[in-house]
């Protein structure tokens, strides 16, 4: 077996030598690992906005839908105030209600615990904000707007309505009316900021229930069938 014995260094200069050799290895190394991991860093935070993304377009879309049916939200508001106002005609067989879509955050908030939300650009981070801001309120907005829309069927029930039936349902139309202006609003504004700051545009493929333009006459069973609602409907 041979061994080899370190040899001495010979002066300063090839101390400072192996010195300089050894340091740049060790820089090396760590701006590597450094790399590597911004790489890391800036491949989650891609994979973050890309989920996000898919859940803004998949809540915009619900919301598109249900902008498409915004005249027959109206239509029908206008005409249940008239029935308490004149109660003429035949008693409503049917109300219905606006599509109701509960917007999903649990795409962004899994970018913030997991931290990638702070390597985007600060104009995405603002409009991921903005946007998701929206949706909260739209939630608390629909929240209401079935409630409302709940005491507004009570008109279909076989009894006379009182004055105090008639104020109460004076009051649910005026919240139903906010409530809409509310969701329509907010929606209009997290549609264009996802369009204009992320690129990401509302899921054309999302469709919910006509219930709300099912005319007033069609018996309860039979508006349920072409209000298409996959999970029924409220009385």
């Amino acid at each position: 077996m041979h061994i080899h014995v370190p040899k001495p260094i010979h002066g300063w200069k090839q101390f400072f030598n192996e010195v300089a050799v050894i340091t740049l290895g060790i820089a090396i190394a760590l701006g590597g690992e450094q790399l590597l991991e911004k790489w890391n860093e800036h491949h989650q935070a891609d994979l973050s906005l890309a989920a996000i993304k898919d859940e803004i377009g998949s809540n915009t879309g619900g919301l598109k839908s249900r902008m498409a049916t915004e005249p027959c939200i109206q239509r029908r508001l206008d005409a249940v105030a008239r029935y308490i106002e004149v109660a003429q005609g035949p008693r409503p067989n049917w109300v219905g209600r606006p599509q109701i879509w509960m917007m999903n955050s649990s795409a962004a908030e899994a970018a913030r615990s997991y931290g990638s939300l702070t390597a985007l650009p600060r104009d995405d981070q603002m409009a991921i904000s903005d946007i998701y801001g929206g949706f909260t309120a739209i939630n608390d907005y629909q929240r209401d707007e079935q409630l409302a829309w709940a005491e507004l069927r009570s008109i279909t029930e076989d009894r006379e309505l009182t004055d105090s039936d008639k104020a109460s349902l004076r009051q649910a139309i005026q919240r139903a009316r906010l409530a809409d202006w509310g969701v329509r609003i907010n929606a209009a504004q997290a549609i264009a900021k996802a369009r204009d700051a992320l690129g990401a545009t509302p899921d054309p493929d999302i469709v919910g229930s006509k219930s709300v333009c099912v005319a007033m006459t069609t018996p309860f069973d039979e508006a349920v069938k072409l209000s298409g609602s996959t999970y029924g409907e409220p009385r």
